[in-house]
Parts: C-alpha cells; sequence; structure tokens
C-alpha cells in the first residue's frame, strides 16, 4: 500500500500547511522580540550593536517605543491574517486525508473482511477442538473409568463461557461479519431490540436496505428476522442522520 505521503495533493497540502506555520512561528518570534524591547530599560540601547544587527541583514534594535510599537502593529496585523489562515489550511489537511482514508478503507475492507472471516474460522475450529478434547475425557467417565487425562483448563478460552475472552471474541467477529454481510445486501427484515427514532418502536420487525440495517444491527439495536414486517419505516432525509434511541 502506497504511503500517503507519496501522494500529491497530499503532500501540496502539507507543505503549504508547513509555510503557514514557519511564517506564523516567525511572526510570533518576532511578536515576542519587540514586546522584550518595549520591557528593557532605555538605556540598554546600543548604537554600534545596532548598527552591526543591520550589516547581518537583522532588524536594528530601536530605543523608541514609538518605532518599536509601529513595528510591534504590523507584525500583529501578520499574525490575524496568519492565524486563520493556518487552521483554514489544517483542516484542508484534515479533509484531504479524510478523502484518501475512506478510498483505501474501501478499497481495503474485502481484504479485511476476509481476515475477519479467518479469525472466526479459527475461533471455530479452537472451540471444535476443545470439545473433542472434552470428549475424549468424557468417553472415559461415560465407561465408568476415572479418567486420568489433564484437561485443557483455561478460562478465557472456554466457549461455555458467554463472557470468556475467546466467546466475546467470536461474538464480536461474527457480528461484524454479519454488519459487512448486511451493508453490501439488499433490504432484510429486521426485528428491533429498541425505539428507533426513524425506523420504529422496540419489538417491531422492519424491513430495512442493506445500510439501514447494517447500522441498526452494528449498533445492538436489532437483529436480522425472517418474521414479516410489522411496521414501515419512517422515510428519513438521510440514512447517516438517523438517530436511534
Amino acid at each position: 500500500m502506497q504511503a500517503i505521503i507519496k501522494n500529491t495533493r497530499f503532500t501540496e497540502a502539507q507543505n503549504t500547511l508547513a509555510e503557514l506555520s514557519a511564517a506564523f512561528n516567525a511572526a510570533t518570534a518576532e511578536e515576542s522580540r519587540l514586546l522584550g524591547l518595549l520591557a528593557a530599560p532605555a538605556d540598554t540601547f546600543d548604537p554600534l550593536a545596532a548598527g552591526l544587527r543591520l550589516l547581518r541583514g537583522e532588524p536594528a534594535q530601536r530605543n523608541d517605543s514609538t518605532g518599536i510599537n509601529r513595528e510591534l502593529a504590523q507584525v500583529r496585523e501578520r499574525l490575524d491574517t496568519l492565524r486563520p489562515a493556518v487552521e483554514a489550511q489544517r483542516a484542508a489537511v484534515a479533509a484531504v486525508q479524510s478523502e484518501l482514508s475512506a478510498a483505501v478503507n474501501a478499497q481495503a475492507q474485502p481484504a479485511h473482511t476476509k481476515s475477519l472471516q479467518g479469525v472466526a474460522d479459527a475461533l471455530e475450529g479452537l472451540r471444535a477442538a476443545l470439545a473433542a478434547e472434552a470428549a475424549v475425557r468424557g468417553s472415559i467417565e461415560a465407561a465408568g473409568y476415572r479418567c486420568s487425562l489433564e484437561a485443557v483448563a483455561e478460562p478465557e478460552l472456554s466457549f461455555a463461557d458467554t463472557q470468556s475472552a475467546a466467546s466475546r471474541l467470536l461474538g464480536d467477529v461474527t457480528r461484524r461479519l454479519e454488519v459487512e454481510r448486511l451493508r453490501a445486501g439488499g433490504p432484510v427484515n429486521v426485528r428491533l431490540l429498541v425505539d428507533c427514532t426513524g425506523f420504529g418502536d422496540g419489538g417491531d420487525v422492519v424491513k430495512l436496505a442493506g445500510p439501514d440495517a447494517a447500522h441498526v444491527v452494528g449498533l445492538g439495536h436489532g437483529e436480522q428476522t425472517q418474521a414479516k414486517p410489522s411496521k414501515t419505516p419512517r422515510p428519513l432525509a438521510a440514512t447517516a442522520e438517523a438517530i436511534l434511541s
């Protein structure tokens, strides 16, 4: 996968932000210098040092507050211009990053779904293996013998406990796979588990478009069902703006 810094739009936006930020930081430093001059005693002015500063291309130190205040006003005017410009460009960089990220995530979605399925298959395989191991020991006990075989006992890998790490991970992966399947599919019937503004009340069975169904199920506010719809959801201005109670 190509790094985002190799994208021309992103690098141009970043470079512009860097230039604006550098100008803002330079103006901030100049403001601090001028404020320091205003706060310094008047007898600290050194005309020779001021002349040497000019030869080096640096601002000459002034001993008159009027001139310093004039420069300070100009610097603060630059700051007032640069400050919102930096914020606007920072927002522009974030917008480009979000747009490019959305495209990359969409492109990677199939591979991610496949990897999730691999995790689910591995967990199901682990559950089957643990059940087979327990069955071997159980068959010995069932035949009237005392089983001396050491059991595979790891509480967090117990699928009999719905709150174990393995059970929770399998449940989470299974739910995410279902959400992806619903999002890519057509309309389905969903039983609402809670009141959902724009869709219906808890207990209602409604037919929802794939993305809507994925949204509701993903939040744990509904589950797919084969039951017939009992209520027609009210149309929404935008699915993404649906507010679920």
